[in-house]
């Protein structure tokens, strides 16, 4: 995998300020930020909409995997240099849920990564992450979503 679409929703404020925080990390993977619904996401994945709903974030990879919701933000992690490895804690079913926080936290506040880096237990990790305000964005429409290809991805 080279490079990875992230199709955001451009009326979503957590999307755009998330969008601009995905721009100025450095990654392992390219990615190429594309507004959801666009006509340069339907011209490159004229079948999304029959897999994601249009509140779903969805991500793609240049080989054709498509992550929705939870499992993308994951993968976008798992993109960068410097969150690689919480992609990979992320993926424990206690946090699985909680990805979009965990995102919205790592975006905004860095004093929140070193009581992340430092708690051992997944519970202590899930009550920080409850701790979150996210601003309105649509969840997914279901938090039990498959995250086997996500796991056998980061192993």
């Amino acid at each position: 995998m080279n490079k990875l679409y992230v199709l955001y929703d451009p009326k979503c404020e957590l999307c755009c300020r998330l969008k601009n925080w995905i721009l100025i990390q450095r990654s392992w993977i390219g990615i190429a930020l594309i507004e959801q619904g666009s006509e340069k996401a339907k011209r490159l994945f004229p079948d999304l909409d029959r897999i994601a709903g249009k509140d779903d974030l969805a991500v793609i990879s240049d080989e054709g995997a498509v992550y929705l919701n939870n499992s993308a933000w994951i993968m976008v992690l798992y993109a960068m240099v410097e969150y690689r490895e919480w992609a990979s804690r992320l993926t424990h079913p206690l946090l699985m849920p909680l990805a979009r926080q965990a995102f919205a936290a790592l975006s905004k506040n860095r004093h929140f990564l070193s009581r992340w880096i430092s708690a051992e237990d997944p519970n202590d990790v899930a009550d920080e992450l409850r701790q979150v305000e996210l601003e309105p964005c649509a969840l997914p429409r279901n938090i039990n979503e498959s995250t086997s290809t996500v796991r056998e991805y980061l192993q």
